[in-house]
């Protein structure tokens, strides 16, 4: 196929203090071992931090207090290398990099040679290395990564947004600082007819009768050689459904099957998800190039909720017609390192959210454009995906950018991620980005209403969406309002649309019984994070709490990660007179349970007023790092809290 996946060579990682490479690289080759770690084996796709802890360099961040020393690591450059076989390009062939994930800059080096510089992390990058690698001889290829940006973390200024790293893993409270370095997607070298060409978009469409479906490709040619064509398979399992071929043109080629006899994607719980398998394929003589796509036909429609406001957008989602209350989670990467996720995680992870009757998952802005197999996972859970670009709130000021810089970088990065994920049926809407809203500084909207679209980095976002991605929701932040937080003043108002909150007790909210009252009042339109905490299970607090003091829930150890998501001022009085053990113990199932019954009543009475409220989402769905406390439903272990089971009875019925 002329296309060489680069996660199978074997990679040697070494520490270097910043730019000492530039001098002693040629000399360490050579035999110099001047680098100041390793080498040690690595994996590519693969974090720096994975890579040290296996060589026992690190410890376990995920361990006490452990994180703090792995900081260090920010600290260095690192040179990820290994022998590219020879022979895989004819002379003068042309010949590419591509690479899926760089996190974040750096550079890429043939033989110690600088070739060519890179940065960003959420953005593909593709670099010509044609007459490098095309002598019939073996050569090195290295990856060298400089210090990673001063990004923010939970706190800090969303209008100085200029990076787009994700910032999670900079500290947020539900995880320490572990900076991830190294590529974390797919690495590959094309040559040839593999190295021109390349899926523009890829599209499907459902008739209104639900029984026709139709497959539109279009693909980027360049330079591709005389003669060649390009195809396009439509199949269920073997069969073929459909088929069109064309010559592969310079620029865009565009190819359409049409009239496919196909049955509809349903969501999880209201009929079967039913994908079929796409094959895109172009040749010139002996050379080929292919690519393999998931999709499902579906139709996705939006109307407003009974009885709602008349300035209200909609938020009853039809699928195929009818109408699906949106129930699920927030989600966020399976790990800290998001670079060392495995498809066994996603697949664990998936399976437990669809078994818990989601019909949705929210991929937080502070994240990462989620994984490809996440998405064919969810495709076939039947669960909708709404994916967020890369802006979250900062606390400080919560205001997206408004230089031109940031603003093109950022909605280059969502052209991309448009042009991967848009072909997926799981995939439901774009969004802004999380929590974007007016704050307390001069010139940033109003105080605690959403930014809207036309603000010019949403405004901006909204006409990528509809030229990239036309007929697919865009909303402009979560939540979209009028009015950020769901508080009790404006219930009765018409003024709750899409809200956020509450996130545990609270003024107004105290205790279960007012949490009840609460629900029984609401009348938002959708709640896109509602939040209670609870204590992960003694024996994970055993085992990551290794050393520290447990008890009580105050120590440095429940500091480190979730001291906003302990209740020891609330429990204390039922506690403190106990044993230690006992007092812990007694914590978590009290925690747990409250987190149960507060879930399982919120989501109840959301569900029960639909079609007025057209959806439910916890805030969040699994802890990506054991944290002592946290308001997720599924522990580290993968493991389901109690508060998983009380709202599997909601969404899936009795």
């Amino acid at each position: 196929m002329g296309e060489l996946e680069l996660s199978a060579l074997d990679w040697q990682l070494r520490g270097w203090r910043p730019f000492q490479w530039h001098l002693d690289k040629a000399a360490e080759t050579a035999g110099g071992g001047k680098a100041e770690v390793g080498p040690v084996p690595a994996r590519v796709p693969g974090s720096v931090q994975q890579a040290l802890r296996e060589a026992g360099i690190l410890p376990d961040w995920h361990v006490g207090l452990n994180s703090r020393a792995c900081e260090w690591v920010e600290h260095r450059h690192w040179d990820f290398t290994a022998a590219v076989p020879a022979g895989l390009a004819a002379r003068g062939q042309r010949l590419v990099l591509e690479a899926d994930g760089l996190d974040y800059s750096g550079w890429v080096l043939i033989d110690d040679r600088q070739v060519a510089p890179f940065a960003g992390a959420l953005r593909p990058h593709r670099f010509d290395l044609t007459g490098r690698l095309d002598d019939g001889q073996p050569h090195r290829l290295s990856l060298v990564f400089a210090e990673p940006p001063r990004e923010q973390g939970q706190f800090g200024y969303t209008s100085r947004s200029r990076h787009f790293k994700p910032r999670y893993p900079y500290s947020w409270d539900w995880c320490p600082r572990v900076v991830p370095i190294g590529a974390w997607e797919g690495l590959r070298l094309r040559w040839g007819l593999a190295a021109a060409v390349e899926v523009a978009s890829l599209r499907t469409f459902l008739a209104e009768d639900l029984r026709g479906g139709r497959v539109e490709a279009e693909l980027d040619g360049d330079e591709p050689p005389t003669g060649a064509r390009c195809s396009l398979v439509v199949r269920d399992g073997p069969r073929v459904l459909g088929r069109a071929e064309a010559a592969l043109a310079a620029g865009r080629t565009r190819l359409a099957v049409e009239d496919l006899g196909v049955e509809p994607w349903w969501p999880n719980g209201h009929g079967p998800p039913r994908t079929y398998s796409v094959q895109i394929e172009a040749s010139a003589g002996e050379q080929t190039w292919r690519r393999q796509r998931l999709v499902g036909f579906r139709r996705i429609d939006w109307v407003p909720c009974a009885d709602a406001p008349a300035d209200a957008e909609p938020w009853l989602c039809r699928v195929n017609g009818r109408a699906v209350f949106l129930q699920g989670a927030n989600w966020v990467p399976p790990r800290v390192c998001y670079h060392d996720a495995t498809p066994d995680e996603y697949r664990r992870l998936v399976e437990l959210y669809r078994d818990m009757g989601c019909t949705v998952l929210r991929v937080w802005g502070g994240g990462i454009l989620e994984r490809e197999c996440f998405y064919e996972l969810c495709d076939q859970a039947g669960i909708l995906v709404w994916q967020e670009f890369p802006l979250s709130s900062s606390g400080v000021d919560n205001w997206p950018p408004v230089d031109p810089e940031p603003i093109a970088a950022v909605t280059a990065i969502a052209a991309s991620y448009i042009q991967r994920r848009a072909h997926h049926p799981s995939l439901l809407l774009w969004c802004g980005g999380n929590e974007l809203l007016g704050g307390w500084l001069a010139g940033q909207g109003q105080p605690g209403v959403p930014v809207g679209y036309d603000h010019p980095c949403i405004a901006a976002l909204r006409r990528v969406v509809e030229t990239a991605d036309p007929g697919r929701r865009f909303l402009p932040t979560s939540a979209s309002g009028p009015y950020e937080w769901g508080t009790p003043d404006r219930f009765g108002t018409g003024t709750l649309h899409d809200v956020h909150g509450p996130w545990g007790f609270g003024p107004g909210c105290a205790d279960l019984d007012e949490w009840r009252q609460y629900w029984a009042a609401d009348d938002a339109l959708f709640r896109s994070e509602v939040g209670m905490p609870g204590a992960q299970s003694v024996a994970l607090l055993q085992q990551y709490g290794a050393g520290e003091q447990l008890w009580p829930p105050t120590t440095a150890y429940w500091r480190h990660t979730c001291s906003w998501w302990t209740q020891w001022a609330r429990l204390r009085p039922r506690l403190e007179h106990l044993p230690p053990a006992v007092a812990l113990a007694e914590y978590v199932r009290l925690t747990q349970a409250e987190q149960a019954e507060a879930y399982a009543s919120a989501a109840a009475a959301c569900k029960a007023r639909f079609p007025r409220c057209g959806g439910f989402l916890v805030w969040m769905g699994h802890d990506c790092f054991p944290c002592p406390a946290n308001n997720a439903v599924i522990d580290f272990a993968r493991q389901p809290k109690p508060a998983y089971q009380a709202l599997r009875r909601v969404f899936c019925g009795p």
